[in-house]
């Protein structure tokens, strides 16, 4: 399977935000990448080198634009250094020479709908599709953190999180280098652990809430699912499923050892996630979400021009260096 770049606009604002009989361009809980050029955004270019992809940040579709009940604007969930909020499409793109967008969707074919939720659906909203339900409930989890503002001590244990990370997949052949930035990430994590803090919300890098969203929001639904007898089915199909929402690599196998901790019951899923899951989640990054097979590329937003994400049979040959630019954004990291 390859893409082919299809240019469809010369301005996304008004692509995204203009009314379109058929369906929305953007869905609700699409995933939004972007590369940031800005010379001054030096914690950027630290993603960058260390992910050796040109995607730095990420965020969530959270709020489409319906003039008829007032919202002229689409809006994402994103976490900055200084914590999570709601911020408008139209200051994520521009200006267009800065940023370059990437926006990719979760196919959610496999995704097994209740009774419940196969009565709910509205034939004349666009924005009803199916999974819908669940979707919405990715971009409700997403909003419970958005109160979830970083203290410096999270920032430490996050970055000792990722330094271990990256330090076994680039440097997991020299000696001690990996274990190094483990003991640093172990020593972050019991800081943090020993904590006098009131309450115990869970603080992410932007990539991090985006992929725990996902999971958390099907692990719920399955919770609730499992409890009534007539919806079972579709949480036991879920679950079987759950490796579709998890967009990095698990060399590991941590995930899937939960999963099938889950399936076997030797683990109870109403019960706290284990830290080292929570881990592997937290610790997903932008590049991740651009190398997933589980996220389908939909457009690519690059100075200012708007691509559609053709899928096609075979490798596609650019016919322009516009084209190839485009390709080479999708291009998995090396």
């Amino acid at each position: 399977m390859g893409y082919r770049p299809v240019c469809v606009a010369g301005d996304p604002l008004d692509y995204f935000l203009q009314e379109h009989d058929e369906e929305h361009r953007l869905r609700i809980a699409d995933v939004v990448i972007r590369e940031n050029k800005s010379a001054k955004e030096l914690f950027s270019r630290l993603i960058r080198l260390a992910t050796a992809s040109p995607w730095s940040h990420s965020a969530l579709v959270y709020l489409l634009n319906d003039p008829h009940q007032g919202y002229d604007n689409t809006f994402l969930i994103e976490v900055t250094t200084k914590g999570a909020r709601v911020a408008s499409w139209r200051k994520e793109i521009y200006p267009f020479k800065e940023f370059t967008i990437g926006i990719k969707r979760l196919n959610v074919d496999w995704y097994a709908e209740t009774p419940y939720e196969k009565s709910r659906h509205d034939p004349h909203d666009p924005e009803d599709t199916h999974g819908i339900s669940y979707l919405r409930h990715v971009r409700g989890i997403a909003l419970d953190h958005i109160n979830s503002l970083y203290d410096h001590k999270t920032v430490y244990e996050m970055t000792a999180l990722y330094a271990e990370r990256l330090a076994k997949r680039h440097f997991g052949s020299i000696p001690g280098v990996a274990d190094a930035a483990a003991a640093i990430a172990d020593l972050f994590r019991k800081w943090d652990e020993d904590s006098d803090t009131a309450t115990n919300m869970l603080h992410f890098i932007c990539s991090g809430m985006v992929q725990y969203s996902f999971f958390e929001a099907l692990r719920r639904r399955i919770i609730n699912d499992l409890a009534i007898p007539e919806h079972q089915d579709a949480a036991i199909s879920n679950l079987h499923n759950m490796h579709r929402v998890l967009f990095r690599d698990d060399p590991e196998g941590i995930f899937a050892g939960y999963v099938q901790g889950v399936q076997s019951g030797k683990l109870d899923i109403t019960t706290p996630v284990p830290g080292n899951v929570l881990d592997l989640l937290k610790t997903a990054t932008p590049a991740d979400f651009s190398n997933s097979e589980n996220l389908e590329w939909r457009y690519v937003i690059r100075q200012g021009i708007v691509w559609r994400i053709d899928k096609i049979a075979g490798e596609y040959e650019p016919h322009d260096e516009e084209e190839a630019a485009v390709l080479e954004m999708m291009r998995p990291e090396q």
